[in-house]
Formats: structure tokens, sequence, C-alpha cells
């Protein structure tokens, strides 16, 4: 409990107040801090929502909400073009890149069946590439499906050159 006149008080409560909302990143960096966060995994704007309130990262006033992150993310992409490789495509490329990674060091470690492996990376709290959700064997499929298409059309496209 404070002790004190309660214009002391007051002060008191109004410079911590100005404090920890000095002490809140401001936008440019809150921008590359959820690209640091969707990077890792942390994918859905509520998601990010949720770990930022839960770290005590907090707005100007009350809490983030998901609406809120998507503005402001749009801005930050705005103003810095190199942000855009932290959305959509190239973001789901690079993170089902990593995917197969673990994936074919799971495979040499002797998991022979996809749902071997969804099971494993969901030990591992990796999620899918796109939506964040858990594996199943379905995703580990098309994931590796994926990666070798592109191999299969990059050894075309130099035979025929």
């Amino acid at each position: 409990m404070l002790r004190g006149s309660p214009t002391q008080a007051a002060s008191l409560s109004k410079t911590m107040r100005n404090t920890a909302r000095e002490r809140s990143p401001a936008p440019a960096q809150l921008g590359f801090l959820l690209d640091e966060l969707r990077s890792a995994g942390v994918t859905t704007y509520a998601d990010l929502a949720a770990t930022l309130n839960s770290q005590g990262i907090r707005p100007a006033r009350g809490r983030w909400k998901a609406h809120d992150l998507y503005l402001l993310m749009r801005r930050h992409r705005r103003v810095h073009p190199s942000a855009a490789n932290s959305t959509g495509p190239v973001l789901y490329a690079r993170r089902a890149e990593e995917a197969r990674r673990v994936m074919r060091r799971l495979m040499r470690g002797g998991l022979k069946t996809q749902t071997m492996i969804a099971r494993a990376l969901n030990a591992r709290g990796l999620t899918t590439p796109g939506f964040g959700r858990p594996w199943t064997a379905r995703n580990v499929s098309r994931v590796l499906a994926t990666a070798n298409s592109r191999r299969i059309r990059r050894a075309a496209k130099t035979k025929l050159h």
C-alpha cells in the first residue's frame, strides 16, 4: 500500500503508467518482432495477439486484438519493403523448407511412415507452414510432394536448356 497523501499516490501511479507506456516498443520495432514471431511458428494474428498480451507487451490502451495487429502489419510492410519476405507465399516456402529439413532428419533417424513423422513434428512443437496447425500424415505428404515436384521441374528445365 502506498503511504502519503492522495496527490502523491496519484502522481506516482501516473509516473508508473507513463514509464510503462514509454517501455512499449514503437510500431516499427513491433513489426519486426511480429515478423520474428511468425517465422518462429506463431502464424495467426489471434495467436500473435495472445503471445504479445501474455508477454506484457501492450498497446497504448487495452489489449492487442487480431485486427489491430493485422492493420499494424499492413502499415509495417508499406514502410519496410523488406518485411514482405515474412508474408504469404514467401513465408510459407521458407517454413516448408525448414519442415522438410526436419522431416529428412527424422527419416534418416528411422521414422518410416508419414504418421510417425507427423507425431514427431507435433511432439517437437512444430506447426504446419500455412496455418500453424498440428501436423497430420496428409500434411507431411503434401510438403514432401511439393519438394519432389519442384525438383522434377528443375531437372526438366535443365535438360531442355
